[in-house]
């Protein structure tokens, strides 16, 4: 008699866990799609510029500087990387200049 009990607890024990699993990769695939949605980047692209808004300015302003000075040599398009990376250099300097204050 104890082994039936035990069995059907068991087998309803099994059965919840079952129907938790379904549930929560259910809720893992809403979250996927929601993560996949290009409404999603451009929302959080936003949110991070209206916080950020000083390094939105200083970035916006580096890659214009970049695009204009490689769209005058389009020659030089390797250059334009180099100058990528003195800018992301400048960059963190300034980064770690404002994170002290």
């Amino acid at each position: 008699m104890f082994a039936k009990a035990e069995l059907t607890r068991l087998q309803q024990q099994k059965e919840l866990l079952v129907l938790q699993c379904d549930a929560r990769r259910l809720l893992l695939a809403a979250e996927w799609r929601k993560l996949k949605s290009p409404e999603r980047w451009l929302t959080e692209a936003g949110d991070l510029a209206l916080r950020h808004p000083m390094w939105t300015a200083l970035l916006t302003a580096a890659s214009g500087a970049l695009a204009v000075r490689t769209l005058r040599k389009p020659g030089l398009i390797l250059g334009g990387i180099g100058q990528l990376g003195k800018v992301a250099s400048l960059a963190l300097s300034a980064w770690r200049l404002l994170g002290r204050r």
